[in-house]
């Protein structure tokens, strides 16, 4: 397999009028799902704002002596700042990547049929069923929240809470993107075969595509790419079969 040959081909059709067009969707579904989240959170800090103003800042102490004085610690004081600057970070570039990755899931069939008709017309496309992929996509979900869930005790080990929780948005990453390109492809039963085949090589250029879909902007104007390429390495794949 020449990945050379993979990437070349794949950076020409996404440079194509219709790809170009289409890269623009998941940048712009994100744009316009992340500035509604970013003004529900201005106006709930403006009110909280506007309550403390009203209230004076005795309230606090008065209304809940205990919180108060827990919060009067320093120690506190650092804890919440590090979650708050964790979570705020976190929650950026994961709601950055899954809007990315769960928009480019409406455009991967155009994709692959695209390509299909054009470089693999001689293969025959067996997709998998739309409940199975869409059961499978909220089980993938699913296990994310309850893996970052459990690793909530983690937040407070410096170092070690971003390597747990890029991991764990790694694994997202993966997960739907692999998912949504194969499942378009091939049906259930040949996409753990194909998926056996690949082994760490799958693994490491999705690592190289989580990593550039980090960069704000640019990681979300690439996820066609993505799914170009990972289209023309899965059709690569069946045909040395």
């Amino acid at each position: 397999m020449n990945y050379a040959d993979i990437f070349s081909k794949s950076v020409n059709d996404f440079f194509s009028k219709k790809f170009l067009t289409l890269s623009f969707a998941p940048l712009l579904i994100a744009l316009v799902v992340l500035s509604f989240l970013m003004f529900l959170g201005v106006n709930e800090i403006l009110y909280v704002l506007e309550s403390m103003s009203n209230d004076g800042a005795e309230g606090l102490e008065i209304d809940f002596p205990i919180l108060a004085k827990i919060l009067s610690f320093a120690v506190v004081h650092y804890i919440l700042t590090v979650l708050i600057y964790l979570l705020g970070t976190f929650l950026v570039l994961a709601f950055s990547v899954v809007i990315g990755v769960l928009a480019l899931g409406f455009l991967t069939p155009i994709v692959v049929k695209t390509l299909h008709a054009k470089y693999y017309s001689q293969h025959e496309l067996h997709s998998a069923g739309t409940l199975k992929t869409l059961g499978i996509t909220l089980f993938i979900i699913l296990k994310f929240l309850l893996l970052s869930l459990l690793c909530i005790p983690l937040a407070f080990v410096p170092i070690l809470n971003s390597f747990i929780f890029g991991a764990l948005l790694f694994y997202l990453f993966y997960k739907l993107l692999v998912f949504d390109v194969i499942s378009n492809i091939v049906d259930e039963k040949e996409i753990k075969k194909i998926l056996n085949l690949m082994g760490m090589k799958l693994v490491l250029i999705c690592f190289a595509f989580y990593l550039l879909a980090l960069i704000p902007i640019i990681g979300l104007f690439l996820q066609l790419f993505f799914a170009i390429y990972l289209t023309h390495y899965f059709f690569a794949v069946l045909i040395k079969e």
